[in-house]
């Protein structure tokens, strides 16, 4: 074996190993990019799931809101009652007065 042989098998033995590092680091490279890829994905699952809570939240405030305000109008109506009974009763107490007086 000559030595320019020896010098260009040296050669490429050196570049088979280039070529096997760089094969490594690009199957690290495309395993880094799937992680990141699920990493993505479990974000956007993430996001998704904040935005319907928060779609629900804003809901319940609404369905809470609209209940507050039924149980505001319904006391409103049931004081204007007890005070409509309670001039009647005035009344029926002021007649029963002027009975007595007769």
């Amino acid at each position: 074996m000559t030595d320019s042989e020896q010098k260009l098998r040296e050669t490429i033995a050196s570049q088979k190993e280039i070529i096997n590092g760089l094969e490594r680091i690009l199957r690290l490279n495309e395993e880094e990019l799937a992680n990141a890829s699920e990493m993505l994905q479990m974000y956007e699952q993430i996001s998704e799931f904040a935005r319907d809570e928060q779609l629900q939240a804003r809901e319940s405030i609404k369905a809470s809101e609209a209940v507050s305000q039924l149980s505001r109008e319904e006391l409103s109506t049931a004081f204007k009652r007890i005070k409509e009974l309670e001039n009647a009763n005035q009344r029926l107490r002021e007649e029963a007065q002027r009975l007595k007086a007769r």
